[in-house]
């Protein structure tokens, strides 16, 4: 009688063996063989923005590591959405399994997001979020806390402890821009007689470097000059060559090859790098996950590093700032 109930207990175990091998099977080969094509839509497809050849080198990385395809598409202008919702909605038309976005902001961006969302295709947001109604599974720069090591920075230059800090942003209504002049701001406040100036530069580095040549002929200059982006850093830092004066410290965003020299040879004092290899790669990722596991952040934040003359030749930040000569981070 025993051995017969160890008999029908051993059928029972091999019977559900059996069946779970088979849905298994079943699962991994519908998996196997589903759609795993990513589009990328960078906000800038520029050759010469290395910030955004860096995402796109991080989001090539992680869809090769996971075979699935990839393509990666922009406009030339940080500002141009026009064509990004252009891209968007031939992605409509194209379904692939997912669309990785740097949106730029402008509501009709979100609403061609909303638009693939309602059709079922996975939508991650990279670099800035969304207001989308429920905002899609972002990896984000946290743009207010690089900016708040960008006025600490400034309040550690200033001469006697009372940092005077003059704020060159893109345009009033940027988002990014926004959160960075408020970090700066929130840090420079901290300390007594602390005090914040912001000019637009309006992405043109002629009127950086404008702003910038007014700042230096004022009677009493800002200690330091905090620029916003890399073409505020470019025009600001030109107007310092060519007076020669270099009394007012410049902390910049980014790390093109041209912010990198400008560090060396002494014109700029700092720069707050991002880590543009690890969003476009941790953007893939996520956007080749089809869900999400139980009690996940939505959200994925990527820091930045203060990188200045002293500390730019370490192995870390050498790797941070030419990602294509050490193969990313």
């Amino acid at each position: 009688m025993r051995n017969h109930r160890y008999t029908v207990a051993l059928t029972l175990l091999l019977a559900a063996v059996v069946v779970c091998a088979g849905l298994y099977i079943k699962l991994y080969y519908s998996t196997a063989g589903e759609d795993r094509s990513v589009l990328v839509i960078l906000k800038s497809s520029n050759a010469r923005s290395s910030f955004w050849q860096t995402v796109s080198a991080g989001a090539a990385a992680a869809a090769k590591e996971a075979g699935a395809s990839i393509e990666i598409e922009g406009p030339l202008q940080e500002t141009d959405a026009d064509t990004q919702v252009r891209l968007l909605e031939e992605a409509l038309a194209r379904k692939p399994s997912a669309v990785v976005i740097a949106p730029v902001d402008d509501e009709r961006v979100a609403t061609a997001v909303r638009k693939l969302r309602d059709a079922d295709i996975r939508v991650v947001a990279i670099d800035m979020p969304l207001a989308t109604g429920k905002a899609p599974v972002s990896v984000l720069n946290n743009h207010r806390e690089a900016g708040r090591q960008a006025g600490e920075l400034a309040a550690q230059l200033a001469d006697g402890g009372h940092p005077s800090v003059a704020i060159v942003s893109n345009f009033a209504g940027s988002r990014v821009s926004a959160e960075r002049e408020a970090g700066v701001k929130e840090a420079v406040g901290q300390y007594a007689g602390g005090a914040t100036q912001v000019y637009y530069s309006e992405d043109s580095e002629d009127r950086a470097y404008a702003i910038m040549k007014a700042v230096l002929g004022m009677p009493e200059p800002p200690g330091t000059v905090v620029a916003l982006n890399e073409i505020a850093a470019l025009g600001a830092a030109r107007a310092i060559e060519e007076a020669g004066d270099r009394r007012i410290k410049l902390i910049g965003f980014d790390s093109s090859v041209y912010e990198i020299r400008l560090l060396e040879d002494g014109v700029m004092s700092a720069l707050i790098v991002q880590k543009p290899f690890n969003m476009g790669y941790l953007g893939v990722k996520a956007a080749l996950r089809r869900t999400e596991p139980k009690g996940a952040d939505r959200v994925t934040y990527t820091d930045s590093i203060v990188v200045t003359k002293a500390n730019m030749y370490t192995p870390e930040n050498q790797k941070l700032l030419f990602p294509f000569d050490g193969g990313g981070n």
